[in-house]
């Protein structure tokens, strides 16, 4: 009997090394779960030449003929395997997408180069944010970032990993007869949150104007009207609309679960996970992917003696959820067999502006200041909140790392404060 009451499951987990797989992998050991752990250790994910931790094997899951004798007796395949958005700094790896057809020789995406570019471009990490415009502070910012190929360029990567690699699981699922699966996914399917106008009611916005984001008006505002709107927590019955290569490869995953649960009868727990944050289990290896994201960005900043640097006018808001409260809700999918296929928003439900992340984090180490620097881009989402109900009804699952506390210990962790 394992630590929810419930007789011990055989589980196929997925990206096991990673930095959510990690803490997964270790949660559901703890609760006393068979666990058959793999990743295909990835350079972009892991650095070149990673070693593979003892408990998990090296297997790329768009290897079908590898996957399937895996899949013999598994009760549930917990599915977080993917190619997602990096810190993006001087001397970081690029990645350049392997054919799926050799993956003997693409596991570790053999030809990834150097990028030339210049300093840190870290957006939120959810929705693969890309460069951010590097402009002045005050009336002549300059403007926003017109979009253009750097968020798609890596997108040919996220759809031989995220997309195919979700496909090829799936058929060798439905072969063996697996009929349960938690599908790691993330905030970013939605793109820009749900907001409400006095006049025109709940709405959907599109990109934001350009003559706004030239004035430093950042608020969505209803087309006809003119009213700004405010933002409010949304379902997950939202319209999923990614304004990213990597979000569209989850929205992409998504929906190849969808027909496999129409065609198989099965049923998957789909996690949306808000925005990530925490450190990465202890085993000495380098998760890249662990220091993506803006939070990350500014434990960096100020590690480094700089005040954060918060983009727009700093009331971006978001939810900040602990890695290790994420781990929770997916040994809670686990354990729990939903019906069909039921997306959930896993995230703590005390949304913060990014001003207050920043400045939480900066009183933490009494760091300076953070500095609103009114750089943009049109693509660039304003809020995004979600409610968290469903899955507390769910998986009976709530967060419990305050964002306020988390964040503040996360920040003078890194800077070895606590």
């Amino acid at each position: 009997m394992n630590a929810g009451g419930s007789e011990p499951l055989r589980v196929l987990l997925t990206g096991a090394a990673g930095y959510l797989g990690s803490h997964v992998h270790r949660a559901l050991l703890a609760s006393g779960h068979d666990v058959v752990a793999i990743d295909a250790l990835l350079a972009t994910v892991h650095g070149p030449n990673s070693a593979i931790p003892e408990d998990v094997s090296r297997i790329d899951i768009r290897d079908q003929e590898a996957l399937e004798p895996l899949l013999a007796d598994i009760d549930v395949v917990c599915h977080l395997a993917a190619a997602v958005p990096l810190p993006q700094v001087r001397g970081a790896i690029e990645p350049v997408p392997a054919a799926p057809s050799n993956l003997a020789a693409s596991q570790d995406v053999p030809h990834a180069r150097r990028s030339s570019e210049d300093g840190q471009r870290g957006g939120d990490a959810a929705h693969g944010a890309g460069p951010c415009v590097r402009a002045p502070i005050g009336p002549d910012r300059g403007g926003p970032e017109r979009p253009g190929a750097e968020g798609m360029r890596w997108a040919a990567l996220y759809a031989a990993h995220n997309d195919v690699g979700t496909a090829v699981l799936l058929a060798a699922m439905e072969q063996a007869g697996v009929r349960r699966l938690v599908l790691g996914s993330s905030v970013a399917v939605y793109g820009e949150g749900r907001y409400r106008g006095v006049r025109c009611g709940p709405f959907y916005p599109g990109l934001r104007r350009r003559g706004d984001l030239d004035r430093g008006l950042f608020d969505h505002r209803a087309p006809r009207s003119g009213e700004v709107l405010t933002w409010e927590p949304m379902g997950e019955d939202a319209p999923l609309r990614p304004r990213s290569a990597y979000a569209a490869s989850k929205v992409a995953q998504e929906r190849y679960t969808l027909a496999w649960v129409a065609n198989t009868g099965g049923n998957a727990a789909v996690l949306r996970y808000h925005h990530l944050y925490g450190e990465p289990v202890a085993d000495g290896r380098t998760v890249l992917s662990a220091e993506s994201g803006v939070v990350a960005r500014f434990r960096a900043e100020l590690a480094a003696g700089r005040p954060p640097q918060v983009f727009e006018d700093g009331g971006q808001v978001r939810d900040f959820t602990h890695v290790r409260d994420a781990a929770v809700a997916t040994v809670a999918a686990v354990e729990r067999q939903v019906p069909g296929f039921v997306p959930l928003n896993i995230a703590s439900g005390r949304p913060l502006t990014l001003w207050e992340v920043a400045s939480t984090m900066a009183k933490a180490v009494d760091g300076p200041t953070p500095v609103v620097t009114g750089q943009c881009r049109i693509t660039d989402i304003r809020h995004v909140v979600a409610h968290p109900e469903r899955a507390r009804h769910a998986l009976d699952f709530t967060a419990r790392t305050p964002p306020a506390k988390g964040l503040a210990d996360y920040a003078a962790r890194g800077i070895g404060r606590r």
